[in-house]
């Protein structure tokens, strides 16, 4: 090896001396190297040509590479992506992009991990040491604890920690409770009156927190509720059940309470399957409970057997109780899901899939659960556990709490689809024109051309936009989206024609057409055997420049509301929220990405378009 660059070495020196040495030696190299390309470039194929000056195009490049990026995230992503457009949720509403939600902190894992609580983005939990941890998305300031608190707690144990849908309850072992998050209900301060109630029945046994409100349970078994109470008729707990409640499950409108004899009632707005199909024997009493939950419309029990009962929304999939091995120890539930504890340490999960919530670890040796909103924690010990659901929104939410990555996937694939038709679709119309037009040329011409002056004089936008609004009410999507690529085919065809015309005109009066004719070949097969071939380039090049128009031109329609209409996603319709200051303001994710969405692919293929054109060029230099 190094006998071999040695002699490179010395040859490369070599040459140098002799360039200086004999006169005209480089330049003579130089046109036998030129020579030699020009021979290459003879015996290549015009589209090896082309191909060739293509990927010689550092931006040609660059544009294809990113449009097969946002073509594969787009189609392929729709196809693993599962989409509901009229899914929302209100919980959901403007988080911004994060993860990382379900990351306990280290500290606490260290400490030894005694209990813990899910709000919608964020967690709160209880170490054996009685310090307060939290992690997740900072909504509404859960994550900050304020001054005055943390004041108040540097020399006090926290009993419990638990997390409503954006603020935070904490009890200390002195049985004081403080709060914090979003008070918009006052839900975050213990009132006066119900401070003075605990106290009087020998403190607070537990604490809870749902929906913009909280719960206090006395010890000697008085349950009280404070915040926003009156939609959920909370307010309305009768007196009658003062001491006897035993445990409780919030949930967003109503609360699940257990008895101290066993029996199960509803507290709150009634009327949903959670009521009305709970079997008799937990409402009368007569089954020994050892652990029970609750979702949105359903419920479910484990009894002191490890037999598992469950009741409610057939939509919810919590009608029949999922069949599994050994007795059940406890089960734990989020806003949809449920998570069951055997005996032999194992998990499984049943519930409406939503952001992987029901994707449980298998395996043994779990030991404990803790569930909330939309994550579910299992411990293996104080300081070992395994976490699934949502762990964050790569882009964020918006306004109606849906995923922006997802709608911003397919709503990629409606915008690309539709400007891929419309561009087919003025492509064949203005090919069709412009060489009828040209080769024919007299009155067939002048008309033809005149027609193709009157369409293009046609205001694009409010022509799309008086045609879209007289589309009865009644019509699907499929059909505004069919007449969405149709206009912006049909009107945007003349340019083409025009271009295509020109081009004709030239061609034909060549002596290859001469001899055509002369031959006796038909006007048919001259036309498309003979110079169709010899403008293809600008046809390819026209297209891919109209896709890139159109893909701007779908989007500023959809942004207006005259494109495709919501729940349906596009990415210009999804841009239309940023004409609220607030928005534009506060939730820039719900625009950015939208728009640059947008901003790239149409870069990308004029990019593509402008490289083409320069490969395409017979004239362009060799490079």
């Amino acid at each position: 090896m190094k006998e071999h660059n040695k002699k490179g070495a010395f040859r490369s020196f070599g040459n140098l001396i002799l360039n200086l040495i004999v006169p005209g030696r480089k330049r003579r190299q130089d046109e036998q190297m030129e020579r030699d390309i020009l021979a290459e470039e003879a015996i290549r194929s015009p589209w090896r040509n082309v191909t060739r000056k293509f990927f010689h195009n550092p931006l040609g490049v660059i544009g294809l590479t990113g449009f097969v990026l946002v073509f594969g995230i787009v189609f392929i992503g729709s196809l693993m992506v599962p989409f509901d457009p009229f899914y929302s949720a209100g919980s959901m509403r403007n988080i911004g992009p994060g993860s990382g939600y379900m990351d306990i902190p280290d500290e606490m894992l260290q400490e030894g991990i005694k209990q813990i609580s899910s709000g919608v983005t964020f967690s709160v939990g209880v170490s054996n040491e009685g310090r307060f941890y939290c992690w997740g998305f900072d909504s509404e300031g859960v994550l900050t604890m304020p001054e005055d608190i943390a004041k108040a707690l540097e020399n006090k144990k926290i009993d419990q920690a638990v997390a409503g849908d954006r603020h935070v309850l904490v009890l200390t072992e002195d049985g004081a409770v403080y709060g914090w998050g979003n008070n918009a209900f006052e839900q975050t301060t213990l009132p006066t009156d119900l401070k003075k109630l605990a106290d009087s029945e020998g403190g607070i046994a537990k604490i809870g927190a749902g929906d913009q409100y909280s719960v206090i349970l006395t010890k000697s078994g008085t349950l009280r509720v404070w915040g926003s109470t009156l939609p959920n008729k909370l307010n309305r707990i009768s007196s009658k059940l003062d001491q006897q409640i035993d445990d409780f499950r919030t949930g967003s409108v109503n609360i699940l309470a257990k008895k101290k004899n066993n029996e199960l009632v509803i507290l709150g707005t009634s009327g949903s399957e959670l009521q009305t199909r709970m079997p008799e024997e937990l409402k009368n009493g007569t089954v020994d409970i050892l652990d029970f939950a609750r979702v949105q419309k359903s419920g479910a029990v484990i009894t002191t057997e490890g037999k598992l009962i469950t009741w409610g929304s057939v939509t919810e999939n919590m009608g029949t109780a999922p069949a599994f091995e050994g007795k059940a120890v406890q089960i734990a539930a989020g806003r949809s899901h449920m998570t069951v504890l055997t005996d032999e340490g194992k998990l499984f999960t049943f519930g409406k899939s939503e952001y992987d919530v029901l994707n449980a670890p298998g395996g043994a040796g779990y030991q404990k659960l803790f569930s909330g909103f939309y994550n579910t924690y299992a411990l293996k010990n104080e300081h070992e556990y395994d976490a699934w659901g949502l762990n964050g929104f790569t882009l964020g939410t918006d306004d109606q709490g849906r995923d922006l990555f997802t709608r911003l996937i397919h709503g990629g694939k409606s915008t690309l689809q539709i400007s891929f038709i419309a561009v087919v679709i003025q492509v064949l119309l203005g090919v069709f024109v412009g060489m009828i037009s040209g080769f024919y040329g007299g009155m067939l011409d002048n008309l033809l051309m005149r027609f193709s002056e009157i369409i293009a004089s046609f205001p694009f936008y409010p022509m799309i936009i008086t045609l879209s609004a007289i589309i009865p009410a009644e019509a699907s999507q499929y059909q505004r989206i069919m007449l969405v690529m149709v206009l912006l085919g049909v009107l945007n065809w003349p340019g083409i024609a025009r271009l295509i015309r020109g081009q004709i005109l030239a061609e034909r009066e060549k002596d290859y057409i001469t001899a055509a004719r002369a031959l006796g070949l038909k006007e048919r097969s001259i036309i498309m055997s003979h110079i169709f071939p010899n403008i293809v380039s600008i046809v390819i090049v026209q297209a891919t420049l109209g896709y890139a128009g159109n893909l701007l031109s779908e989007a500023g329609l959809s942004f207006l509301g005259f494109g495709v209409v919501e729940p349906y996603p596009s990415w210009g319709n999804m841009m239309n929220s940023a004409q609220a200051t607030d928005v534009i303001e506060a939730y820039w994710w719900r625009w950015i990405f939208p728009g640059l969405a947008v901003f790239l692919t149409a870069l990308t293929v004029n990019l593509i378009g402008d490289a083409l054109r320069d490969a395409l060029d017979p004239k362009s230099q060799e490079r």
